[in-house]
């Protein structure tokens, strides 16, 4: 049980280090080609290699990083393509979650979402990407479908980062509060095919304001 309970705080911590390292990529602050040693990154984030190695392996999966014959680990080049295809996904899984929550949510789940709506409305920025991820997250539940939600939050994981970014702009900031008051009015209503139509449109909005600001780094770099 023990050996269990430290492998699942590895792997918790390996996530960790991997969405500060994404973040640092997809911000520019780690510019391609820069080598990610385990051993400095280990005195980084004051840990030990294990979990930093499981965290580049992480970072390879999600197309950020590439490990190189005589080289190590690399920072490579976000490929925009595929970032798309991992928004297309997550937008279908979520567009489906959202329509099974409208179907199965309760009133007192309804009404939690309406709260956090208004939280959201009167959040500082600085606290608007990690409520927009809660919001997420709870939509998800309510569909019922733990597997689902668990790949879906998994490829969200992924694209944190990404989102976070987008989401300090004040005209997209307001376009999002605007999409989710829609959903979750949807949802409330039980009308399962607006909802996972809101969602999908919601997503795909998302992803072409993370794509430009991704682009808008690259060039900068």
């Amino acid at each position: 049980m023990h050996s269990k309970g430290n492998s699942a705080m590895t792997l918790t911590l390996a996530l960790r280090l991997a969405d500060q390292m994404s973040s640092d990529i997809l911000t520019g602050l780690l510019p391609s080609g820069a080598r990610l040693e385990e051993v400095a990154l280990a005195e980084r984030f004051g840990c030990s290699r294990t979990p930093v190695r499981e965290a580049l392996t992480e970072l390879c999966a999600r197309g950020l990083a590439q490990r190189r014959a005589g080289r190590g680990v690399e920072v490579i080049r976000p490929d925009s393509d595929l970032l798309l295809d991992q928004f297309e996904a997550l937008a279908e899984m979520e567009g489906l979650l959202a329509g099974m929550a409208a179907h199965r949510g309760t009133l007192a789940e309804v009404m939690s979402l309406e709260e956090l709506l208004s939280v959201m409305d009167r959040a500082p920025a600085e606290e608007y990407p990690d409520l927009n991820l809660r919001l997420h997250e709870r939509i998800c539940a309510m569909s019922g479908n733990r597997e689902l939600a668990r790949v879906a939050g998994e490829m969200r994981r992924r694209l944190d980062a990404l989102r976070g970014a987008q989401l300090r702009s004040d005209g997209r900031r307001l376009r999002s509060a605007r999409e989710h008051a829609e959903l979750v009015t949807a949802i409330a209503a039980r009308d399962a095919q607006a909802a996972a139509r809101i969602m999908r449109d919601h997503l795909r909005a998302s992803a072409r304001a993370s794509l430009a600001v991704l682009a808008a780094t690259v060039e900068s770099a």
